[in-house]
Formats: structure tokens, sequence, C-alpha cells
């Protein structure tokens, strides 16, 4: 791959990042090819070379995967988002209720064709608030018999989570990723390191929202500054940092999202070659 090749290591081809709604109901009688080629066509044409979905419930990165290699994009995705029942997730995801339960969705998406694992150990940050995350997040133990368990069937897991103490338990509990990571601070970052996790830090989500006028200006660049703080102290630590833009996020296009994002990492004197070749192999196909 060419040095100019960008990475999306977390998008939802599903999105377009402006009515998720409206992008959403397009796949309801089953995932639109028309839809989905166009948000590979707009990935291909911004650069994209690698995209890794953070998965829906409609089957349409199911069909991406199938249909991506025309555009010169090797994808993965987990189909689905699993998630506890009534914790965050259910936008994208399939909920469980226990480990029974669980493991049966780790098999369920498997024969679907999953190449990985997403869990989502945390909810959302409140940016029409105080910036807080949303939200009871997955209690420690639950948290690692998850990660075994997917592990146990040969998956690399992926964890939605925001905050320093669920990034830690996150860490610690094995997971392979940690998605987004707001308000990471030195000591979630040191445990990400030393444990050997891949950061995709999401941050045009935040730095593509934070002039808009949709959120409050001031939560907004709280947000954006600490995590841009918190990045720059992981790449001094040496972090696998990958560029993922959460791309179908509100203000956050196909394609152009991730070369936002690449851009915005690259301007904070990131380089995440490292960290998209350790992601791309750690997330293998399934």
């Amino acid at each position: 791959m060419s040095a100019s090749a960008i990475f999306e290591c977390h998008g939802h081809i599903i999105a377009d990042g402006i009515d998720y709604r409206a992008a959403q109901a397009l796949h309801k009688r089953g995932a639109s090819e028309t839809a989905v080629r166009a948000a590979l066509a707009r990935n291909r044409d911004c650069g994209v070379v690698y995209y890794r979905d953070g998965g829906d419930r409609l089957g349409a990165s199911l069909l991406a995967k199938s249909v991506a290699p025309e555009y010169g994009i090797e994808y993965r995705t987990p189909s689905a988002i699993l998630h506890r029942r009534g914790h965050y997730g259910e936008l994208y995801g399939i909920a469980y209720r226990d480990l029974t339960e669980y493991r049966a969705l780790v098999a369920r998406v498997r024969a679907q064709g999953a190449d990985f694992i997403k869990i989502a150990a945390t909810g959302m940050l409140d940016f029409a608030g105080d910036g807080r995350v949303l939200g009871e997040a997955l209690p420690f133990s639950e948290l690692s018999e998850l990660v075994r368990a997917a592990h146990g069937e040969g998956f690399a897991v992926m964890a939605h989570c925001n905050g320093a103490d669920n990034i830690i338990a996150a860490a610690e509990a094995g997971v392979d990723s940690v998605e987004h990571g707001f308000h990471a601070d030195a000591r979630a970052v040191d445990c990400m390191v030393d444990c050997g996790v891949i950061w995709c830090p999401t941050c045009v989500t935040a730095v593509n929202n934070a002039a808009g006028g949709r959120f409050p200006r001031e939560t907004m660049a709280k947000i954006v500054a600490a995590h841009a703080d918190a990045l720059r102290y992981a790449a001094s630590r040496g972090a696998f940092i990958a560029c993922g833009s959460d791309a179908g996020a509100f203000n956050v296009l196909q394609g152009r999202g991730a070369a936002e994002e690449a851009a915005y990492l690259s301007g904070l004197g990131i380089d995440t070659a490292p960290g998209n070749a350790k992601l791309r192999e750690v997330f293998r196909a399934g």
C-alpha cells in the first residue's frame, strides 16, 4: 500500500454523517446495494484502502465486505455490535442478557461472516451536556468473560469505551482495541501501552462538531483539548494509535472523515502507520 493510502479503522458504512435515521431506512427491507456501493465509492475516491466497520444490525457492513474488493478496499466487519440488554449499542447492535446468550451471538455473527467481535463496554459522551460518559459501564468481571469467550473462538475484540477507569478495565480485560477512548488520562494511556491495546481515538467525532453550534462550544472545546493532550502523551509512550473517524457519525462523512482524521492526527505529530499496520494484523479476516 502506498504512503498516501488512508485507513478507516472505525466506520459505519450504513450511516452517512448527515441523517442516520434516513440512512438506516434505506436498509430496512434488506441491505441496499445501491447505498453501500455509493458509500464505498466515496471512500475509494478519498483514498481509503482499508475499512474496519463498527457493525450494524441490518447487514450493510456484511454486504459491503462482499463487494469492497471491487473498490480496492480491504474490509473487515463484526457484523453487529454485541451489547448487554439495556446498555448502549441498540442502534447498531444485538442485545444479550447473559453469557450464554452472548456465546450464541458470537456463533451467530461467525456464521454471518464476522471477522471479529465488537462489544460496547460503556456508553457515549454527553456532547449536549457536560461531556460525561452516559449509561452504565460493564463490570470488569463481565467484560473479562466477554473477551475470554471471543478470544476462545479466535476473534479479536473491538471495544467501544470511554472514561479513564473504564479504559483501564477494558485493557486489563484483554480487549484488542479501544474505540473512542475519550477522557483517557495518563493512567489509562499507560495501561493501554502496557497491555498492547490499539487505540482508535475517532477525534473528528468531536473536532468536527466543536464549532458547529449543535453542541455547547465550551463542552466540546474541553473534550477536544483533553483528547489531544492524551494522544500526544500516548504518542510519547509509543502507543499504537490507529486512524478511524467513526464515519457515519454526525458531521463525519464517508471517506472524507477518514481523510480528516488522518490529517488531524498528523497535525498532532502522531504517526498512525504503526497503529494501522498493527490493527490490520490483529483484526484479520475471519
